[in-house]
């Protein structure tokens, strides 16, 4: 009895242990091996595992586990023939889809990284896509169609899959000789789809609207051509496009003012359309939860509140909006994530929910997609509500990564307590410690391996600043609290 009761109590701390283990790993990395788990070996060429697995690199490039890198490196070497560098399942270059060109933007940091042919050839056979992809008008000048299915048609969505492939490839190998095309994108789709009373973009828009394939679009004014409704995760991937690429484009560039411009218009929108109460978006984001259609009411929707938030934050990072009047907006929005869509199971697995699993527009076979309120809320694929899409996952982690860089807050302190009494923080890679009372005697930095990188002793101070290189570092302070720092 004595000894089973000894294993019980083993088990139980083990238990403890594995919970605050999970506790000290920020969100990106939580729901990054969450999902890891959950998905196992992608092997399929299409535009979520590419969103995914660039969410991945993403936490590889902030937190340097190799795993991550890894499982990014096995999915391009599934889907890429190590010979030819043919793209294998799920891509087809006469269906030219723009969704197919999304998975190149993980690529190209493989390539980077690796230099194989067979990834330069892969990179190569997009990038000719976009070469042939047809066009509105059948112009050189015109809007690339969503698909070939999709005639004459630009979607929102479109802008994410396609543009931040273009102005990335463009970057790496062709000196930016195409920005110009680029920002024509933008500029076309947002001429036709922009609302200034809503400040919301429609998700899509024809430019031969008396296609049987554009049954759904208006065909007269006012915006002639445009589906019907403000859906909110089609306006996360424009939103997502404009500042992807504009991270991208460089500051130099004749052009880059014209996007910076719509991207204001379009976050502008975002902040207005915010729910007070949630710090999130509705699916259809004029309305709130009092819309209802044959019994479904509009709902918060996890996918979009995720894009949103990640663009917030980038923003703010890279400056293109304004810290006082976005900060609050945005560390409202990602509270909103965690209180909203986050649900954890005994093991400590995040999951994301309440995420629309898929919307679209025609084609004229299926009449259903027709764009109206009703379809948005109860079709056959838009109205369905699902947990751990990776259209939702790839953003809530992408958010968090802007999150943990914003904010750089320290973890829960290890053999002390759940309380940072010595007011610890992380700014411009120093670590700052703003003390209510005086700091003691003794700090030490160490990295992982428990080198120590600087100590300080024998001085009584209420603020001190201690640079540090990006890393995982111990703050040990008067012997007695031992805090995880992340840089």
């Amino acid at each position: 009895m004595k000894y089973s009761k000894l294993l019980l109590i083993i088990i139980l701390q083990c238990l403890i242990n594995l919970n605050l283990s999970h506790a000290d790993e920020p969100y990106s990395k939580r729901m990054a091996n969450s999902q890891m788990t959950r998905s196992g070996s992608l092997t399929t060429w299409d535009y979520p595992n590419g969103l995914f697995v660039e969410s991945i690199l993403k936490v590889y490039n902030k937190y340097g586990d190799i795993k991550y890198y890894n499982y990014a490196l096995d999915y391009a070497n599934s889907v890429i023939n190590p010979t030819s560098g043919k793209i294998g399942s799920g891509y087809s270059f006469s269906a030219y889809t723009l969704d197919n060109l999304n998975p190149g933007m993980f690529l190209l940091q493989i390539y980077e990284t690796e230099k194989n042919n067979q990834y330069k050839t892969a990179l190569d056979t997009l990038r000719k896509q976009i070469s042939k992809q047809p066009r509105t008008n059948y112009s050189p000048a015109g809007g690339f169609w969503h698909k070939k299915t999709y005639p004459h048609q630009m979607w929102l969505d479109g802008l994410y899959m396609g543009c931040r492939f273009y102005a990335a490839y463009e970057k790496a190998f062709d000196n930016g000789t195409n920005y110009d095309d680029i920002v024509n994108q933008f500029v076309l789709i947002h001429s036709k789809t922009y609302d200034p009373d809503y400040q919301l973009n429609y998700h899509a828009w024809s430019a031969l609207p008396t296609d049987a394939n554009s049954f759904w679009a208006n065909q007269s004014e006012p915006f002639p051509g445009c589906s019907k409704e403000f859906w909110a995760r089609g306006l996360g991937w424009y939103a997502a496009a404009l500042l992807d690429v504009l991270e991208i484009l460089p500051d130099n560039y004749s052009r880059r003012q014209e996007l910076v411009d719509i991207f204001n218009q379009v976050v502008a929108g975002i902040k207005r359309w915010q729910n007070e109460t949630t710090g999130c978006w509705y699916q259809l984001l004029r309305y709130d939860g009092t819309l209802t259609s044959n019994g479904t009411h509009n709902y918060i929707e996890a996918s979009s509140s995720c894009m949103y938030t990640y663009v917030l934050l980038k923003a703010i990072r890279l400056g293109l909006i304004s810290r006082t009047d976005y900060m609050p907006v945005a560390e409202k929005a990602y509270q909103g994530l965690i209180d909203n869509f986050i649900s954890e199971d005994k093991s400590g697995n995040l999951s994301l929910n309440n995420i629309c699993k898929s919307a679209g527009l025609g084609p004229a076979s299926n009449i259903s997609r027709d764009g109206s309120i009703n379809y948005y809320l109860n079709g056959s694929d838009a109205g369905q509500i699902v947990s751990n899409d990776l259209k939702g996952v790839g953003p809530f982690i992408m958010a968090s990564i802007e999150y943990e860089q914003l904010n750089q807050t320290t973890s829960l302190p290890y053999n002390y307590s759940n309380e940072n009494k010595y007011n610890i923080r992380i700014q411009n890679n120093h670590i700052n410690i703003n003390s209510p009372e005086p700091i003691l005697n003794d700090i030490t930095v160490l990295n992982t391996v428990g080198e120590i990188i600087v100590h300080h002793s024998g001085k009584n101070a209420y603020e001190m600043n201690i640079p540090c290189k990006k890393g995982i570092y111990f703050l040990l302070i008067n012997k007695d609290s031992r805090i995880k720092i992340i840089i």
